[in-house]
């Protein structure tokens, strides 16, 4: 097993990507061009922290990014979609629009997360940026009151705006809120939650509409996934 870690370590240590291992007990290592974005002169200082709250334990606003909200922790943890788009927080508070992708590694609950940052496109005045309408489905996508109308409403922009924004990025706002809605939904099942309490709990108005969108996008239903997940 050490042979293998020193192994990976070289790998990652020798690509010029910014790489990233995630183990089970937080940062299990990470390369200088990663802790160079993130401005840590020292990458050693970071392992064995907590990788989510290293990365973006809160926003780029300051409020709370609780890691049940993290897509890159669903992907790691819980198999959910390994790429994405995400804004990480520097070492200095400087938010960081990056592109991800987590790998399975040789190493038992061990994960790989590479990452470049994104080109800032200048935005329109007083229109919201594709991270912040993210960070806004991110924390709110819970609340079954909360849908594209109420997003687009809150960023104080029309919905074909909201849309717009996503869709320069090949994404959109219904699909995102239930992209997330499906995640938080995976997570509470997996910690036992009934799939009724699940459904409400993450945002769906019923449990039936629920249950299809699960399938859908999973290839099982909630109760078999529950059941398989002990």
């Amino acid at each position: 097993m050490a042979a293998i870690e020193r192994w990976m370590q070289a790998v990652v240590d020798a690509v010029p990507q910014p790489l990233w291992v995630i183990g089970p007990g937080g940062v299990a290592h990470l390369n200088e061009a990663a802790g160079r974005l993130l401005g840590y002169s020292d990458p050693r200082r970071v392992v064995g922290g907590p990788s989510h709250e290293v990365l973006h334990g809160h926003r780029a606003d300051g409020s709370a990014y609780p890691a049940h909200e993290c897509p890159i922790v669903h992907a790691a943890d819980h198999g959910g979609d390994p790429r994405g788009n995400e804004v990480f927080v520097t070492r200095a508070g400087r938010p960081l629009d990056v592109a991800w992708r987590v790998a399975e590694l040789p190493l038992p609950e061990h994960r790989l997360l590479s990452f470049e940052p994104q080109a800032q496109v200048p935005a329109m005045r007083g229109v919201p940026s594709a991270s912040a309408l993210r960070a806004q489905i991110a924390a709110r996508h819970r609340d079954p009151e909360f849908c594209v109308d109420v997003l687009a409403r809150d960023a104080h922009v029309s919905v074909r705006t909201a849309q717009a924004v996503l869709g320069r990025e090949g994404e959109s706002p219904a699909a995102l809120i239930r992209e997330y809605r499906l995640g938080s939904a995976q997570g509470l099942l997996r910690d036992g939650m009934p799939v009724a309490a699940a459904a409400y709990g993450a945002g769906f108005r019923d449990p039936d509409t629920f249950a299809r969108a699960f399938r859908r996008r999973f290839g099982v239903a909630p109760g078999a996934f529950a059941r398989d997940a002990g």
